[in-house]
């Protein structure tokens, strides 16, 4: 069956072959997920305001980019007081670390901060052997 001159088999093969990479990578965007860390440090300079200042440790193969960090900060028992998403417009090479600097929010001594979202720029060579 032919519609405005394309097979319509050809275009619904084509719609299967996008689902089936979509998924793919949504895979690898969760697998990522698990490989990804956060440490960080309270830094408080005369000249600057205070921040939080760190690193985004990648131990997987993809490099990644446009990192959102979620920030809590916590209560005297750990509790959640407020929460933030801030970007860091960093890029993590695979199986490295990127520096990350942000202004340190308001009303809190104790903050903890996860990776929220990424996006997956490429899978990078590694030296190791299969």
């Amino acid at each position: 069956m032919r519609l405005n001159g394309v097979s319509v088999g050809l275009a619904v093969a084509g719609l299967i072959v996008l689902g089936v990479a979509d998924v793919a990578t949504s895979q690898s965007q969760a697998e990522v997920a698990k490989l990804l860390r956060v440490e960080w440090e309270m830094v408080t300079d005369a000249c600057c305001p205070p921040r939080l200042v760190g690193y985004v440790y990648n131990a997987s193969t993809y490099r990644i980019g446009s990192v959102r960090l979620r920030v809590e900060t916590l209560d005297d028992a750990n509790h959640v007081l407020r929460e933030t998403l801030t970007w860091i417009y960093v890029s993590v090479p695979a199986r490295s670390r990127g520096h990350f600097s942000l202004r340190r929010p308001s009303g809190g001594e104790a903050f903890r901060l996860t990776v929220e979202s990424f996006v997956l720029i490429a899978h990078e060579a590694t030296d190791e052997t299969p």
